[in-house]
Order: structure tokens, then C-alpha cells, then sequence
């Protein structure tokens, strides 16, 4: 079973400390990161995803600091960034093995793994329609989609319904319970309702 552990990390920007001697340890299941913006969500989300190394303390992912890992760890996460900076060109299927490519992806893992990952977000009618297109809610489904391919032990969703509407917001509430079975998920939002039903525990 995968286990992620912050212990007493800390990290400030100049003078100002946004992290202090944080300890925390992460089993599968959902998590919130709830807090306003400048709460520090985004500097923990690029702690873990080895972007920023700790001023101290380290993390480990099952016993081993990710420091040591190096891309072996990141081979094991999934992330899906707040913002939707999506190539507008791109046909959704191009996309996901562009991205299937940047991950190291095997041909056969690629050509399994996209068709599933269409189903499960629900876009396989809209494969070869260009990412320009896309509404806000097909745009997010697609981020997801790239989070998962791999098959990501640990999956990290930074403010993932921003500018959704309601029904949009519960659908993805749902897509992420259902993509959540063995996996550590890492939900970083300033909204409750987006985390308090499905989340297990919410920091």
C-alpha cells in the first residue's frame, strides 16, 4: 500500500514562512487541501511533486526520500495543474499521446490505456475535435485524463472545478471518487463543497 510522508518540512520565500515543520503522512484514499489563496496549497503540491525542495525536513514515499527517487518517483504521480493551458490545435486524442509520450509511455500502454481513460471521463465522442473547442468542464476531464495516464499511484488535482458550473462541479466530484480505489488523490481547493463529501480526511 502506498504511504507519502511530510515530515517537519518547512519552507519559506525570503522572510516569509509559508510551511512550518509540516508532518503529515498519506495513505490511498481522497484528501482536501483546503485553504484561501496564499495559504501555501500550491507550495505543498510543488514540494511533493519535487518542483521545490524543503528549506527542511524531507518526504518520503514508502520509506525512500523522493530526493533519492528521481524519476522513479515521478513515474508514480499524476498531476493536473489549476490552470488550463491546453494546446488549442491539439485534437484531444493527439493531446493524450503527446502527454502519453512526455510521461515514457510504452506503445502498447498508450493504446490501452487512452481509449479507457476517454470512456472513464466521458470524452470519447469528442476525441478528434480540437482542445480549442472545449468548454470549461470537457477541458478540466481532459486534464484528469492526462493526470491518469500511467496509472499514477499518487494523483495530485490542483483546483480542479475552478470556473465550473454546479452540475459540472458534481460531476467531477463523482469522477474523482470513482478514480480514487489504491490511490493517494491530493484535492488542493478553496471550495468545501468540492471536497467535503468525497474526502477522507481534509487538512
Amino acid at each position: 500500500m502506498a504511504e507519502l510522508v511530510l515530515r517537519n518540512v518547512s519552507k519559506s520565500y525570503g522572510k516569509h514562512r509559508v510551511l512550518k515543520e509540516l508532518c503529515y503522512t498519506f495513505s490511498p484514499g481522497i484528501y482536501g487541501l483546503l485553504g484561501p489563496n496564499g495559504a501555501g496549497k500550491s507550495t505543498m503540491i510543488h514540494l511533493i511533486t519535487d518542483n521545490l525542495r524543503p528549506d527542511n525536513g524531507e518526504i518520503l514515499y514508502n520509506g525512500e526520500s523522493i530526493r533519492n527517487m528521481g524519476k522513479g518517483y515521478r513515474e508514480k504521480l499524476g498531476f493536473m495543474p489549476q490552470q488550463q493551458r491546453l494546446y488549442p490545435n491539439f485534437t484531444l486524442e493527439r493531446f493524450l499521446w503527446y502527454m502519453a509520450t512526455l510521461k515514457g509511455l510504452k506503445k502498447e500502454e498508450a493504446v490501452n490505456q487512452i481509449p479507457e481513460l476517454l470512456e472513464l471521463v466521458n470524452l470519447s465522442d469528442v476525441k478528434t475535435r480540437r482542445l480549442g473547442g472545449f468548454s470549461g468542464g470537457m477541458k478540466q476531464r481532459a486534464l484528469l485524463a492526462q493526470a491518469l495516464l500511467g496509472n499514477p499511484e499518487v494523483i495530485i488535482l490542483d483546483e480542479p472545478t475552478a470556473g465550473l458550473d454546479p452540475k459540472e462541479r458534481i460531476r467531477f466530484r463523482n469522477l474523482i471518487s470513482r478514480v480514487a480505489f489504491n490511490r493517494i488523490i491530493l484535492v488542493a481547493t478553496h471550495v468545501v463543497s468540492d471536497i467535503e463529501f468525497i474526502a477522507k480526511e481534509i487538512l
